[in-house]
């Protein structure tokens, strides 16, 4: 595969990725079929500085959180060297505004590293979510 036809490849994906991530995030944060099951089990997340690291921790930090409703701007990703992770990856950086109840919009950035899983498919094992202007 040329390296252009895998930068789409990767795009696609990042786009299936955070349609399904993003609704997950703001419908179904908890529970079996809830959005902790898109992180490998060893996957590290920081949410602006706190930092969970595994699923038990990931799901714990998310149920802090309050209920959301997140409007994508900007989606791009990018091939991983093989060589870094010993599997495919790729990395996906976002951005747009976030809602929680009663409180005006925020706009964030947000990065994953999805990496390829023994069953083939892709799952978080990075996020790094950041409010900006917060500073």
């Amino acid at each position: 595969m040329s390296k252009a036809a895998e930068i789409v490849t990767c795009n696609e994906t990042a786009d299936a990725f955070q349609k399904l991530y993003y609704e997950k995030l703001d419908k179904q944060r908890h529970g079996t079929h809830g959005l902790v099951n898109l992180y490998t089990p060893e996957a590290t997340m920081t949410w602006n500085g706190n930092t969970a690291k595994g699923r038990s921790s990931i799901a714990e930090l998310l149920g802090t959180l309050p209920m959301s409703t997140c409007h994508i701007h900007s989606v791009d990703a990018q091939p991983i060297n093989e060589k870094a992770f010993n599997n495919k990856a790729i990395m996906v950086a976002i951005t747009g505004n976030i809602r929680y109840s009663g409180i005006p919009d925020k706009e964030f950035a947000q990065t994953f590293i999805l990496q390829k899983t023994d069953s083939a498919t892709m799952k978080i094992s990075y996020d790094c979510f950041r409010f900006l202007n917060e500073f």
